[in-house]
Order: structure tokens, then sequence, then C-alpha cells
């Protein structure tokens, strides 16, 4: 089962109507040697951005960044060996063959956090769809109402004759965004993937300035290091009389903490030239900043997992479990049904001394082993 990314997504909606995913088997083996048939690989695609972890104990199994990029999340089973594989000069016709293991099932959640340089934040309202759809070709929709968008909405825009920029216009925060109120979540997570951010200020807002320091807030609370980020400030709708009555009022409340701000008004295009040009300058600054980081402040610590090669024996109720990955795809590959097959599960137990120490955890006559998904009665001493 492999996740690939495919460039023209840009939701996980598709999943709501597709929940599982199931490879079809492979063949049996048969006479001469002869090797069952491979299945098909299941190939699902999904948007770049997609963040996949094991469900539910959010497990990180990898992310899907660039196009065509393919990540697997589920293997096949492999094949067991037939008893032509065990014969040997004194054992000429051995009744002794292995089961195939089962192919991996596992349950997994996609989190969509969208890539882009550039991320519009503002209050419900501020204008940020607007001034994406005058900065770039994207058509969000447009209401003069809070929560008009409620999905972040993607645009290209040209810096130069060269270099273009991808703007995503983020749902507004609001207060307690960070505790998820608003669907905050699921919004500041794409502000995670942004490389600089823009905050847009509603000019004709009741209170422009406290609206953008309650978004501000929000960002920090979420994560401060976005707050470290080029962060232009744009105080938009100055065709309006009132937000060009409180523009000097404005600009110098926010310039006292933030720099100069950039008024703009997305219906008559007026500072939208202006803002271009520092959008390229943030992205520039971007750019130097990651480039001087630490290679491994870029990097993702992963866990090692202790039973990938050894065991454990632990108890689990009244039974004992034995632990480990090799010893439960041995477990799963042997016919118990097969005395010969059995015995020889057994010698390997012997020799890893799992039978030793299931014996020092009170494994005695009638005791339930569980290995993997195979449940075992242990016998007497002989």
């Amino acid at each position: 089962m492999i996740l690939v990314v495919e460039p023209g997504m840009t939701t996980l909606g598709d999943f709501k109507r597709r929940r599982h995913v199931r490879a079809a088997p492979g063949g049996r083996g048969a006479g001469r040697r002869a090797h069952g048939k491979n299945a098909k690989d299941v190939t699902v695609s999904v948007p770049p951005g997609t963040l996949v972890r094991t469900y539910p104990d959010g497990e990180f199994i990898g992310e899907l960044m660039e196009a065509d990029a393919r990540l697997v999340v589920a293997r096949g089973g492999r094949g067991g060996r037939g008893n032509v594989h065990f014969a040997s000069a004194t054992h000429r016709a051995p009744k002794h063959a292995e089961k195939g293991t089962p192919g991996e099932e596992l349950r997994i959640e996609l989190e969509l956090k969208l890539i882009a340089d550039i991320g519009l934040v503002g209050a419900p309202n501020a204008g940020k769809s607007t001034l994406l759809a005058a900065l770039t070709e994207a058509r969000p929709e447009v209401g003069a109402y809070p929560f008009t968008t409620l999905t972040p909405n993607l645009g290209v825009m040209a810096l130069d004759d060269e270099r273009t920029a991808v703007i995503a216009d983020v749902p507004g925060l609001i207060e307690g965004a960070n505790e998820g109120r608003g669907l905050g979540h699921h919004f500041l997570r794409h502000v995670e993937r942004t490389r600089v951010i823009v905050g847009v200020v509603d000019g004709a807002g009741r209170d422009p300035v406290a609206e953008w320091e309650a978004v501000a807030e929000e960002l920090r609370l979420h994560d401060a290091a976005l707050l470290d980020r080029p962060m232009p400030l744009v105080v938009t709708k100055l065709d309006l009389p009132e937000a060009r009555e409180r523009w000097p009022e404005i600009q110098h409340a926010l310039g006292a903490s933030s720099g100069r701000p950039i008024a703009v008004s997305a219906h008559d295009g007026s500072g939208l030239e202006e803002l271009r040009a520092a959008l390229s300058a943030a992205l520039a600054d971007a750019e130097l900043a990651e480039a001087e980081r630490p290679a491994e402040a870029r990097l993702r610590v992963h866990t090692f997992d202790p039973l990938a090669e050894g065991w454990e024996v632990v108890a689990e109720g009244g039974s004992l479990r034995v632990r480990g990955r090799r010893i439960e795809m041995q477990a799963a590959r042997t016919d118990f049904d097969n005395s010969e097959s059995r015995d020889r599960f057994w010698r390997q137990l012997e020799r890893l001394g799992i039978d030793a120490e299931l014996r020092r955890a009170g494994a005695g006559a009638g005791t339930t082993v569980h290995i993997g998904p195979i449940e075992l009665e242990w016998g007497d001493e002989d």
C-alpha cells in the first residue's frame, strides 16, 4: 500500500468516501519450485503536504511534500518456503513447509498542512480573500461576513519575470484559536508550513490594532517561533473613508511594535505594488535564514524500536505474551497443525532463549502464551 503525491490535489476530501483500502492477495506457489505470483501494489493519491501517522497512537510514519513523492505504509506478507527448501541428505522428503506471513494491516491518520511561501493571517473578515484575489489569479469566495473562508485557498503571485510565490489565504483566527476555538487547530497548522506570514489588519474594523494583537497572541501561543519569521503587516480597505481617516493612527500604533505597515486597497489597487516588493524582500530574508539554520535543526528525530530485532516476555492478565518482530513473524509463518513445523518452531524458541524465559516467568502446563496473533497452550516438560 503506497501513498503517492498528486500535485493537483489540494484536499483530503476524497477520503470521506473512501476510508478502507485493501490490496489483492498474491498467488499460491506451485510445483517445480515455482514461486507464487506477487499481487500488484495499490497506490493511493494524496495532496502535497500530507502528514501520515498511525491511529490512534499517533506515531509518525512520514511526510509527503513534493510531487510524485511515495511512502509505503503497509507491506504485503512474505511468502513461505515450500517443503523442498527443508530437504537434506538425511531428510529427503520433509513434510514441513512455511505458511506465508499475513500482510500488514493498520489504521492511519492523514493530516494536510498546506505548503506555501506566504500565508495571509488575520482576524475574520479582515480582507484576506479579497487581497489574495488582487495579488493572484485565485478566485476565493468573498463575503461581507466573518468566516467566509472555511478552508485555505491558494494562489500564485508573480514576483518578477522568472520567480513566483504561492500564497495561502488562511481562515480567520479568533481569540482562543490555539485551544481549538473557531477550528483554530485546523487553521493554525497551515501557518506552520509557510515561510513568510503576512499580518492582514482590517483598516475599517472596530479596533484594528487590538484585533491584530489578538491574532499575534494566538500565533505566539500556538508556536512562539512563528513570530520569528518575516511578518510584514498590511492594512486593508483603504478605499473606505473610515479606514483612510484612521490610517495615520493605525500606522503609528502598528509601526511602534512591528515596523512600517503597508496600506492597500484591493478594490482600486493602491499599495499593491509596494506590497509585492515587500513580499519579495521578505521571501529573500526567509530563504537566507533557512540557509543559515543548522542542519540538525531541520532533522526529525525518530525513536529506535528495541524489539525490531530482540524480544521480551511480558505478563498479560493470566497469560504470557512474547513480543518481538522477528519471532512474531516466525510464529505467523508456522503451520502448527503440522508436527514437523511445530517442532521446528519449538527448537527456535529454545535456541533464542525464549523457552527458558517463559519458564522463568511462570509458564507451566496449561499456560496460554501469545505470540503475535497466535495463541498457544504450554505443555508439560515432555
